[in-house]
Formats: C-alpha cells, structure tokens, sequence
C-alpha cells in the first residue's frame, strides 16, 4: 500500500512537470493573488521562467514594490510573494486589504499571498534578512536558477535581466 502511494505520487509530480531533485526541498504551499484566485505555488509557475519577488516582513514588503515597478516598467511579468505566516491572523485580512488598495490593478493577479510555510520557503529561497526583498529565479521546471536578496540596484538588476534572457532562449 505505501508503495502504491509513493508511486502515485512520483506520477503526480512527473506530470506537473516539477519532479526534480532541486525542486524536492520546494515546498507546495496554497495561496490566493490579491485578484482573489487560489492557486497553488510554485506549481502555478510551471511552463516557463519565472521572476518572483519575495517579502517576508511589512519592510521587505515595501521594498519588493521598487523591484515590481522596474521589472513592470520592461515589461517583465514577474510575481511579487508575500508571505504572512508570521503576522496574527486577526490582521491577515487588513494586511490583504491594504496591500490590494496600494497595489497597480494590473499587478492583482500576480501578487500573491502565502500564510503558511513561511520557514521553509525563507530556506529555499535563501532568505538570511527579514527586511530584505528576495528575489528569484525559476526556471520552466521550478528550479531556482538565480536569486539575490537585497535592495534594488542597476547591477543585480542587469544580472537578472541576463539570466532572464538565456532561461528564456532554452
């Protein structure tokens, strides 16, 4: 029975295409956008490279809206991923509510909200400084080709739009 159930979940993984090992320290968290739609994340991602900015305190939250406006700015559609595990669920939904009412409208679908498993994705992502935005790199299958942790800047930018391009080409 339990090799029936490992079986069938390698099955699963194979055909949402995020079975590799770089992606099983990844963990699969539900969350909904601030346009309202639940989705399941990374797996939402899956079918091409995508640019994700995460902000796991209302201060790195503050700071991933510098990176978004540029990344909107060349067109780059990215995801900006708040993570509020860590806030007390009373305010969860005042913190959703401001953030949608700051947030550019077409920038809704894209911003998402995660309450749970905020220690594991601060460990794959490599978050080191709760006041510092994350952003990352995944590539078509949900691994992570390239992340940096920090304020926006003309050089991190340029090294992202770089790899951005040859994950594209692939």
């Amino acid at each position: 029975m339990l090799g029936f159930k490992i079986a069938r979940v390698c099955f699963l993984a194979a055909a949402t295409g995020w079975f590799s090992c770089a992606a099983e320290n990844m963990p699969v968290t539900q969350g909904e956008t601030l346009a309202g739609q639940k989705v399941e994340f990374p797996t939402a991602l899956a079918g091409k490279p995508e640019v994700c900015v995460f902000g796991f305190t209302k201060e790195a939250g503050d700071r991933t809206k510098v990176w978004m406006t540029r990344l909107t700015q060349d067109g780059i559609e990215a995801w900006s991923v708040a993570e509020l595990e860590a806030a007390p669920a009373l305010v969860r939904g005042m913190i959703r509510s401001s953030m949608r009412k700051g947030t550019p409208q077409s920038l809704l679908a894209r911003s998402l909200i995660l309450t749970k498993d905020e220690k594991a994705w601060k460990h794959a992502v490599g978050a080191k400084q709760d006041n510092l935005p994350v952003v990352v790199l995944f590539d078509a299958h949900g691994q992570i080709l390239w992340t940096y942790e920090g304020l926006f800047g003309d050089v991190p930018y340029q090294e992202l739009k770089a790899k951005l391009g040859a994950a594209i080409k692939q």
